[in-house]
């Protein structure tokens, strides 16, 4: 069993439009299974290259049989497609490490799609066997480190061959909230944003209707629940990596912000023009150190559920 391959000749993309298997209609319900089951499907996000020296190995697993057609294709940050394929073929309960560094453009950063094919170019068809996948990220200057969880297209077990349309496209959906302590110095609070668009899978029936950069609206709150500020801002494919303190200076205010703030994000619609479900991290650590640099996912739901008070298993 291999334990370590970095594999080049990187393809372009899912076509638009192509390979209904891969597309379900924005609006189903969905993106409430585990993100880490198997997966017949894969989108991923990977941040290499950058000035700052980040690193990235996109870890791919093959548990329950062979994968000998399986590919990786590459978007850039606008969800254009770079370079050309990777052909990451592998054998039962093989594990597989891919570097994107020598095979996209210098600095790209973007989405991994992670599908089965047999050449080059041809329309995205699901993957010979489910897999397990995530992406390593770290850091060789300051030392941080963390790790990015993929959007399951399909999941295996439970998914759309099932009837199961409750676990597809996991865990996109159309809110979010997080904490962030007060924006200081030498306290950040970082989003990493993954709103995929249209050019990834298109047409009428694609879960990814936005033609242009997610329209997004939200409320900080202080600690005692009074509402601070409404938000406003943009998530084009991926937005990585970027200061809570870039969307409102209120998030490093005292005394309102002084024990932290609580934060309500949604999209704020999913009609075609303006975006559909999106996923998230948060990362809050102390500059300049590895130290102390909290990473994870952000807690999500509907936006019918996180903003109007209605629960609801809608995207």
């Amino acid at each position: 069993m291999r334990k370590l391959i970095a594999v080049g000749v990187l393809v372009g993309g899912l076509l638009a439009g192509a390979g209904s298997a891969m597309a379900q209609p924005v609006l189903l319900p969905g993106g409430v299974g585990d993100p880490l089951a198997l997966a017949t499907g894969v989108l991923i996000p990977y941040l290499t290259g950058a000035a700052d020296g980040t690193v990235a190995l996109i870890e791919i697993a093959s548990p329950v049989a062979a994968n000998p057609n399986l590919q990786m294709v590459f978007y850039n940050d606008s969800c254009a497609r770079v370079g050309s394929s990777a052909f990451v073929p592998e054998t039962v309960n093989d594990i597989a490490f891919v570097n994107p560094v020598p095979f996209v453009p210098a600095g790209t950063r973007g989405l991994a799609a992670i599908l089965g094919s047999d050449v080059a170019d041809v329309p995205p068809v699901p993957l010979t066997a489910p897999i397990h996948s995530r992406v390593y990220e770290f850091n060789p200057l300051d030392g941080r480190s963390w790790v990015f969880e993929p959007i399951i297209v399909d999941t295996a077990e439970f998914g759309a061959a099932s009837g199961n349309n409750s676990n597809t496209w996991s865990p996109l959906r159309t809110a979010a909230t997080f904490y962030a302590p007060l924006e200081t110095a030498t306290v950040h609070t970082e989003l990493t944003l993954v709103c995929p668009r249209f050019t990834i899978q298109g047409g009428t029936l694609a879960a990814f209707g936005a033609v242009s950069p997610s329209e997004m609206k939200g409320v900080v709150y202080d600690t005692d629940e009074n509402p601070l500020i409404n938000i406003n801002f943009t998530c084009d494919c991926l937005t990585p990596n970027f200061s809570v303190a870039s969307i409102s200076p209120v998030f490093g205010i005292l005394p309102a912000a002084a024990l932290g703030t609580y934060t309500k994000i949604a999209v704020t619609t999913t009609s075609p023009e303006f975006g559909g479900p999106f996923t998230g991290y948060r990362a809050v650590f102390s500059v300049g150190s590895p130290q102390n640099n909290f990473f994870g996912r952000l807690s999500n739901g509907s936006r019918a559920s996180i903003f109007g008070g209605t629960v609801t298993n809608a995207r």
